[in-house]
């Protein structure tokens, strides 16, 4: 087992661990490269924050790694009743019980002899901006872009070490019209109600993208607050995530909302699904990869309705604003000749699941937080 911060060659064989560990694997979507490489380097936001810590293991048989692992301390980073967690991250391990159990017991050991924590959750890189959560269930399905994306043992591996789920979610896929018009059938009262009080469903894509994506950054501060993992980043922080998706951005399916007092009360996010467009690139971002994301970007016609949220004083009226966005999304959606739409990544209490009950509609695929107490 070797450990490292920022050692060059050790980052780069952590690195190359990720892709040669599915690189017969098929479904897999690559990772770009260089925004791999960025997280690990010294100047990235995580390290430079006050407080923060991290620790990389890398785990040998021989010469020939066989599984990778971070600790780490985000200081920002509390549960609900206030206990600080450490993370574990970046997990990637062969089929090795053995070598599962080192990993975790060089990363569960850092976190609780140099940083007293008691608690941890993983898979959680840096925090729940970045990728987080294992895939539990669809692993028969073909991934979509952004979803999370590990080896189907990787569950097993944390639970036979004593880790337990926090946190379930799980996303579903709605293929044709008469299912998604089901799906918004009891929105369109409460969007039609919500209209003529004089709330305005406004599609971002104005002339000054940055206020866009300020308004986002704001409403997403205030409207996932509380919710589990969340941790507060600058604006610029998030400007450079969000930039990797401005290609991505369904603009006439996404939407601000506005209460008749003209305040932003709410949001939207739907992407296009460009799993096909990144697969293309394979893993890099030469002209050539560039000019083939650009290819398949023009034939993207599934969607992603990647993000929503609303203000907690909104969400206290009642008034029915989830059900009216939702309308709002899937039916422009539909004249826009999109009949393919991913709800992704929805907490399994999230009230808006009760919708696709109503609709008949089951989950396709499941995702989950782990939590180890020690």
């Amino acid at each position: 087992m070797t450990s490292f911060q920022f050692d060059p060659s050790l980052t780069r064989e952590f690195i190359d661990f990720g892709y040669s560990l599915y690189r017969d694997d098929r479904r897999r979507i690559p990772p770009i490269r260089r925004s791999v490489a960025r997280q690990f380097s010294p100047d990235y936001p995580f390290y430079n924050k006050q407080g923060n810590g991290h620790k990389h293991f890398l785990a040998y048989q021989g010469r020939r790694v066989v599984g990778r692992v971070s600790a780490m301390v985000n200081a920002a980073l509390r549960d609900h009743d206030g206990t600080a967690v450490g993370l574990i991250g970046f997990y990637e391990c062969r089929e090795d019980e053995a070598a599962a159990a080192a990993l975790l017991d060089a990363a569960r050991n850092w976190l609780r002899e140099e940083h007293g924590l008691r608690r941890i959750w993983g898979p959680m890189n840096f925090d729940t901006w970045h990728g987080y959560r294992f895939l539990t269930k669809g692993f028969d399905r073909a991934p979509f872009y952004g979803e999370p994306d590990n080896k189907s043992y990787y569950p097993d591996q944390f639970e036979r070490y004593g880790f337990v789920r926090r946190r379930t979610w799980n996303s579903i896929e709605i293929s044709g019209r008469p299912q998604l018009e089901s799906l918004i059938a009891r929105g369109k009262d409460p969007y039609a109600l919500l209209l003529d009080r004089g709330y305005r469903f406004v599609p971002p894509g104005g002339p000054d993208r940055r206020n866009d994506l300020r308004k986002l950054h704001a409403l997403i501060s205030r409207s996932f607050d509380g919710f589990l993992g969340f941790t507060p980043i600058a604006f610029e922080e998030f400007e450079r995530l969000f930039d990797r998706l401005r290609h991505a951005l369904a603009r006439p399916m996404s939407m601000f909302i506005y209460d008749e007092a003209d305040r932003l009360v709410g949001f939207g996010v739907t992407l296009y699904e460009l799993s096909e467009a990144v697969r293309a690139m394979k893993g890099r971002d030469h002209p050539l990869s560039l000019a083939k994301f650009l290819f398949y970007r023009r034939r993207a016609r599934r969607l992603n309705f990647f993000a929503a949220g609303v203000v907690p004083e909104e969400r206290a009226k009642g008034t029915g604003i989830g059900k009216a966005g939702l309308y709002y999304v899937v039916d422009r959606a539909l004249r826009h000749g999109c009949q393919d739409i991913i709800f992704a990544l929805m907490a399994k209490e999230n009230r808006v699941q009760g919708l696709f009950r109503q609709a008949g509609l089951d989950a396709q695929r499941e995702y989950a937080l782990y939590e180890l107490n020690i």
